[in-house]
């Protein structure tokens, strides 16, 4: 029941957004649903950085932020598709998972989203969960200051590049039998590439992801990279699917 629930759904969104003239109440329970999915995904990521009583664990934030993406898409994915993401709004564009009509009510509420989520975790917190030993803030995206800004660029370029391949291959109509795991499988996935990234950039691969607490904190410092990286990186991924992997699906 589950694979042809999700398989119906998903089919729904795609065919929404390309045919059907847009309709307000569309436009709205899009912008409903990625709103209130970045709201918690964000908010989600920043109190798993926190850590408990002033402690930071890295990897306590590195689950909470796969396991937050899982819930998000389990949640919204069948409204929406939960692009939780401007980056991967870009990238769904160029596969025609939806159309340019529909970019504005993606990627608005999810700054909106990112705004809100970071709010929420202010309310909740207290100066030590905020601020963090190096007093930027915990929930920050920040370059390790061992490398240089040009190779935090190209680390969120690949690990952008990796996340948004497995969104097209999630998107693609051969990969329609296995809707009902794509949460899971895409949840892990952010897991495994903070594992790799973090250390790095804090793997954001999401300028939503990034905007939030940089306003909430005023911290602006090397803040285009988690824009320009996120964004390369998706339209690339998103190139090469439809260009290479999506060649013989198109008449």
């Amino acid at each position: 029941m589950c694979d042809n629930f999700c398989d119906i759904h998903k089919d729904e969104i795609v065919e929404k957004t390309k045919s059907k003239p847009p309709t307000i109440w569309t436009h709205l329970t899009i912008a409903l649903a990625e709103y209130l999915g970045t709201t918690t995904l964000i908010f989600l990521s920043c109190t798993g950085c926190a850590g408990i009583q002033g402690e930071q664990s890295r990897m306590h934030g590195i689950f909470a932020a796969g396991f937050a993406v899982t819930a998000v898409i389990q949640t919204f994915g069948h409204i929406s598709a939960a692009h939780v993401n401007p980056a991967v709004s870009l990238g769904a564009v160029v596969v025609q998972q939806i159309t340019w009509k529909y970019l504005p009510s993606y990627i608005i509420p999810q700054l909106l989203g990112s705004l809100t989520g970071s709010a929420l975790f202010k309310t909740v917190s207290n100066q030590i969960h905020l601020l963090g030993d190096d007093g930027r803030g915990v929930c920050v995206n920040k370059i390790n200051s061992e490398i240089s800004v040009g190779q935090g660029l190209a680390v969120e370029i690949i690990l952008s590049i990796i996340l948004n391949l497995a969104n097209c291959a999630s998107w693609d109509a051969r990969n329609s039998d296995k809707g009902d795991s794509v949460s899971i499988r895409i949840g892990l996935l952010v897991s495994v590439l903070n594992l790799g990234g973090a250390a790095y950039t804090g793997a954001s691969m999401n300028p939503a992801r990034s905007f939030g607490p940089a306003v909430l904190t005023g911290d602006f410092k090397d803040h285009w990279v988690y824009w320009i990286g996120p964004t390369i990186g998706s339209l690339i991924a998103a190139t090469i699917y439809r260009t290479i992997f999506l060649r013989y699906q198109r008449k």
